[in-house]
């Protein structure tokens, strides 16, 4: 089972999404109900680490997180390969994710080492599918694209099911980021 932690995000910030989407020269765009903000991949799980992680996870203590998406990039120097919505760095974000990274690293997973930029992927490119530049053009132009600040409380734990018509994903467990929200959640 592939899994990876995340942050979900409301029904009104996924519609502004998709009209970004929609304003974007890629064919082959993600369902909204797709759309997250990644923490952290853990990839192949056993039982026994997510077992662990859930333990660690349950207990968890952050501040909640305010997210703002602004502007679009791309990912990908010469060739693109993601067309995504930028989440505004946040000290908050980034200290969850420094946390989460350690925990997952405890429950014996062995999490990416590249520099964490916090994004929403918006498209997957394939070569060939697109034309660079008049993608970059059109991510230039939606350098005004912003969200109002969403407040996040709690992170899922996310399965993603590959299929050759691209990932779906299901949450398997939602865990509030305090014992004080935890205690509302009952």
């Amino acid at each position: 089972m592939r899994c990876f932690l995340g942050l979900e995000l409301p029904q009104h910030i996924r519609s502004q999404l998709v009209l970004q989407q929609f304003l974007m020269p890629v064919k082959r765009k993600l369902p909204p109900e797709n759309f997250h903000v990644t923490l952290v991949f853990l990839g192949d799980t056993d039982n026994a680490q997510l077992d662990a992680l859930d333990l660690a996870l349950s207990r968890l203590e952050s501040a909640p997180v305010q997210l703002v998406l602004e502007g679009l990039g791309l990912f990908g120097k010469d060739k693109a390969h993601n067309l995504h919505a930028r989440v505004r760095p946040d000290p908050v974000l980034m200290r969850l994710h420094e946390k989460l990274v350690r925990i997952a690293r405890e429950a014996g997973f062995a999490p990416e080492k590249r520099r964490y930029q916090p994004h929403v992927t918006l498209s997957y490119l394939r070569p060939g599918s697109f034309e660079q530049p008049t993608l970059e053009q059109a991510v230039a132009q939606s350098s005004q694209f912003r969200t109002e600040p969403f407040e996040v409380t709690e992170i899922a734990l996310f399965r993603s099911h590959l299929r050759p018509d691209g990932a779906v994903y299901d949450v398997l467990e939602r865990y509030p980021l305090s014992a004080a929200l935890r205690a509302l959640k009952l």
